[in-house]
């Protein structure tokens, strides 16, 4: 074999190995829009523990909530019963707990700033994944969950809005299709 043979097959088992590697690594725009692929398909929402419609009287105790959604125009009183009127039918959605049940009231969408670290992609029950921490604002926020009466029925959409950004964790799976959020993959 020549020189000039040796280093082709050098350079070819390089270039090889360096394609491998690339399958495995994590870069931050891929990691980015893996992120950003699951929370505008994901909104961010609040839990109530009932169910639409749903009879006034068993649900006497979340009244303040129940006020808060009716004078949102999310909710309406159906003879003895609350019912989403239209404009709710888009925001509230059957609970993503399907074995407690409930409704998700969704506001706002998590909308990723940049992202701060990645671990190297690690194996973890026979997938790659890698833990990714970023910085994010909450954005198309819905009118109505600024209201003061949303704040005081549900606190922890005032928290959020209080605080519209922060910084998360969460764990990117590699998948067939490329990076994932782990929960797009169960």
């Amino acid at each position: 074999m020549t020189s000039l043979d040796k280093r082709s097959v050098c350079l070819i088992a390089v270039l090889i190995l360096s394609a491998c590697d690339d399958k495995q690594a994590l870069t931050e725009s891929q990691a980015k829009q893996a992120l950003q692929d699951y929370y505008d398909a994901h909104p961010v929402c609040t839990s109530l523990a009932i169910g639409f419609p749903t009879e006034i009287a068993n649900v006497s105790s979340l009244k303040p909530q129940m006020d808060a959604l009716s004078k949102a125009g999310l909710i309406a009183v159906s003879g003895t019963r609350y019912v989403a009127t239209p404009a709710g039918e888009s925001i509230l959605h059957p609970g993503a707990d399907k074995f407690l049940g409930g409704t998700d009231l969704c506001f706002a969408k998590r909308h990723v700033q940049k992202i701060d670290t990645l671990t190297v992609p690690a194996d973890a029950m026979g997938v790659k994944i890698s833990r990714v921490t970023y910085d994010y604002v909450l954005q198309d926020v819905a009118a109505w969950a600024g209201d003061p009466a949303m704040a005081a029925g549900f606190p922890q959409v005032g928290a959020m809005l209080g605080k519209p950004g922060g910084q998360a964790v969460d764990v990117l799976v590699q998948t067939s299709k490329g990076w994932k959020h782990e929960r797009d993959t169960r």
